[in-house]
């Protein structure tokens, strides 16, 4: 349940740009708070730094692109038909636009 919400937050149905507080309790709601550990607070601060609170950001690096709200990587995590993947998630990157 809790790897979806991350997947959700990364290709929400439209674009979406979070409140702080509205944020945190969609994260509340989806039973992140401790979550490997983290508080609310944990996710809300990493959200506000990778992305602005915002799911459809799109960043690049040296060797992969980096989707959504809390910025999950391609070469790794999803998977995106630009960069090779482990895609651990099996799931595809996107973003809404």
């Amino acid at each position: 349940m809790r790897v979806l919400v991350f997947l959700l937050l990364v290709a929400v149905a439209s674009a979406k740009v979070f409140k702080r507080c509205e944020l945190a309790r969609t994260l509340k709601n989806a039973g992140m708070d401790g979550y490997m550990g983290a508080t609310l607070g944990d996710w809300v601060c990493m959200a506000k730094w990778e992305s602005g609170f915002d799911t459809k950001k799109v960043s690049h690096t040296r060797h992969s692109l980096l989707y959504g709200i809390f910025q999950i990587s391609s070469e790794h995590w999803c998977k995106d038909g630009k960069t090779q993947s482990d895609n651990h998630c099996k799931t595809r990157c996107a973003v809404s636009q």
